[in-house]
């Protein structure tokens, strides 16, 4: 897919560095772990962004194998205190088939790299 303007280069480049990241445990090896365990298989999902809230705290959006947006937030010194919650018919805007969309958007920049993965 190409991407004429920078600002849409820069959010696809930061999709996929936060994807990486969490893919080869860079980020938190324990976090990486935590998504598996929640049912997704790491190599199949993007993630927006991860923002690390607190010590061992993650909260974000990912995009599972089958396009569906999820909101987390992982405390992995206190899984009780976990939330995972499929927002995809909430997106909205957020959509990239919404006629509003923009790709300036992780979230919605996120679902265009899921769909490019699984063309390739």
């Amino acid at each position: 897919m190409p991407l004429k303007k920078a600002s849409t280069r820069n959010t696809w480049e930061s999709v996929a560095h936060a994807t990486e990241q969490v893919r080869n445990g860079s980020l938190n090896p324990a976090f990486s772990a935590w998504i598996s365990a929640q049912g997704f298989t790491l190599n199949e999902t993007v993630f927006s962004c991860v923002c690390q809230f607190d010590e061992g705290v993650y909260t974000g959006t990912l995009v599972d194998h089958s396009g569906r947006a999820w909101e987390f937030f992982a405390d992995l010194d206190d899984p009780q205190n976990c939330d995972l919650e499929d927002v995809t018919d909430t997106l909205g805007p957020k959509s990239p088939d919404h006629p509003e969309a923009d790709l300036c958007d992780k979230v919605t920049m996120a679902l265009l790299y899921q769909r490019q993965q699984c063309i390739a």
